[in-house]
Parts: structure tokens; sequence; C-alpha cells
């Protein structure tokens, strides 16, 4: 690979000139002095590393986001998202995805570091990560889930706990009275405050009878509960899942045993992926604005860090469709 001082033999200048043209500064160059070092480059098939240019102006222009599983659709169209705001702004987007395993995020807060990206997008299943590597290194951080109280840690999130809630309330609206939660890990702020709405909701109507099952957030994991909690003969009528891989590993379920949805269970989603709208049936679920939300922390992590932190709770809707029909289990009159 040919270097810059190679280039500026051959160009008939210094190393220093060859940096001005490649850096546009911070001295002029002459146009014909430019184009001699341009000609030179490319004879040489000279590129001069991106990384180190970055460096030399303090900034990368890289943006680093954590997820916990990127196989699971709400983290792909995230990712999506924020890679197409970034690139819109000459930003490149690196993922890591820890597989659901805390050490695996450790590693990528570490390797994220390492590789001095210029901010990160964190989503993490657990309560309280480790975030202090990027303090240290002075790496803003925004987190797009319900995290413990951190000083520096900007958070842009839905109300999980509204949203749980208004999710519960369409299902009691509709007449169900024995209703599932399918939750996610009970030690994550986010299903806490899942439980906190639905919790609330069924509050309101001491009639119901409830059970909460903390799942993991696969359809896998979903369906295989599912398939238990369904055959059995008192199985509930409503199943309130906090994500919509749970719904679509409920839905799963109910086909396998020959269950109608919503004639024998109704069934929500919760986060409103492209995918919910194709299931079989459409299925009724909470949509985060992702777009919405990826381009609002691209806007702030590649503007003036002074803007930081922030703490923003981003709008959700309620998308009605086909998996919650209307039902009324009250009792038979005399």
């Amino acid at each position: 690979m040919a270097t810059a001082r190679e280039v500026a033999a051959r160009a008939g200048t210094s190393t220093a000139v060859v940096s001005y043209v490649f850096n546009d500064g911070p001295r002029n160059v002459a146009p014909e002095t430019r184009e001699k070092v341009l000609r030179a480059a490319a004879e040489l098939n000279y590129h001069p590393n991106a990384l180190a240019r970055a460096l030399s102006f303090g900034k990368t222009r890289s943006i680093g986001l954590i997820v916990p599983d990127i196989a699971n659709r709400f983290f792909g169209e995230l990712a999506r998202a924020l890679e197409e705001a970034a690139a819109a702004r000459g930003n490149l987007l690196l993922i890591g995805d820890s597989g659901l395993n805390p050490e695996r995020e450790q590693s990528h807060v570490a390797a994220f570091v390492q590789r001095r990206v210029d901010s990160v997008v964190l989503v993490s299943l657990a309560d309280d990560p480790d975030v202090a590597p990027f303090a240290e290194a002075a790496i803003p951080v925004i987190a797009l889930h319900p995290l413990a109280a951190r000083e520096g840690v900007s958070t842009i999130s839905i109300d999980y706990k509204a949203a749980a809630g208004a999710a519960t309330r369409h299902l009691l609206d509709h007449g169900y009275r024995t209703i599932a939660m399918f939750n996610g890990p009970s030690d994550s702020a986010g299903s806490r405050q899942h439980r906190e709405g639905f919790e609330l909701a069924l509050s309101e109507h001491p009639e119901v009878a409830a059970t909460i099952y903390n799942s993991q957030i696969s359809r896998a994991h979903s369906a295989q509960v599912a398939l238990d909690i369904l055959a059995r003969p008192d199985r509930p009528r409503a199943v309130y899942c906090s994500t919509d891989e749970q719904a679509y590993g409920v839905l799963f379920a109910c086909h396998r045993l020959g269950l109608r949805v919503p004639d024998d269970v109704a069934v929500t989603g919760f986060d409103g992926t492209e995918h919910s709208a194709y299931s079989y049936p459409p299925l009724t679920t909470i949509r985060q604005p992702i777009p919405e939300i990826a381009e609002r922390v691209v806007h702030l992590l590649t503007g003036d860090a002074a803007n930081l932190p922030v703490y923003e709770t981003a709008a959700f809707d309620l998308v009605v469709r086909e998996s919650c029909g209307q039902h009324d289990e009250s009792p038979a009159a005399p």
C-alpha cells in the first residue's frame, strides 16, 4: 500500500502538502499542486487512512449501537432507522449484538471505547448496565429503554407503563376477564414498567383473573410457554405480550393447538414492528415511533454535546387490528 511519503515524492512536494490536499486544509494548496498530488495518488492507488484522518480532528464520525438481539425485528428495524439517519449526516453506525448475554454486552462497551466511537446508543435488558467506561472516555450515551437513573446518561423512550396500561385497557374494554401477561425478564426496568401498567389497569376491574409469566423476549420461548398455558382447560381468553416477538410466539401456539384468534384467544403485542401488520391475524399492538426516535437520537449525538444529557418521552400509538375481537365474559343472567 502506497504511503503519503511516496505520493509526495512522485508529486515533487512534501508530505505536509499531501496532508493539506486530503484533509482540505488547514493551509490552502495551489490548484496545479493539488492536481499533481491527486494524480500521483491515483497512479499509486493511495488511499489515506480514514481513521487516522478522523482522529486528527478528534472525531471518528462513528456511532456505536448495542442491542440485546439483532434477530429481534424491533431491534433490527431500530438499527436500520439509526443507520439511515447516521448515513444522512455522514456517520457510520457500528452494531454490537449482545445476544442476551450481559458479558458480551460489556465486551461491546469495551470495544466501542477502544475504537473511539463518537457516541453510543444503548438498548440493554439490564436494569443497571455498566456505562462507566463511556463516561471515563467522555463518550455520550443515549439509552432507548427505561433505565435506572444515571447521571450523564440520556434517555429517549416511550412511557412503557402508560403504553402497557393502554393495551391492557383495550382488552378489558373488549370484555376479556381472564388475561395472561407475557412479560420480559423480571429484573429489568422495562419489565417492571410493563407490569405496573398492566396491574394499574387491572386494579380498576377486581373481577378479572390475571396471571403474569416472565418469558424471554424471543418468539421461540414464548411459543413454548404458550403451548403449555393455552392447552389447559382454564386457559386465558386474552394474552397481553410485552413485545411483538412474544406475540408471534403466542400466535404460533394458537395455530398449533387449533385455537382461533381472536375467537378463542385474543392477543396483543408491543413495539409495532412492520411485521405486525402481516401476521395472521394482523396484530393489535403498541407502536413505538422508531423512525422518529432514530432521527432525534442521531440529531442529538451529531450536534452540540452541550445539549446532553436529555430525558425525553416519545409518543406511542395503540394500533388496533384483528387479533382482539369484541368479547363478553360477564356471567350469564339467571
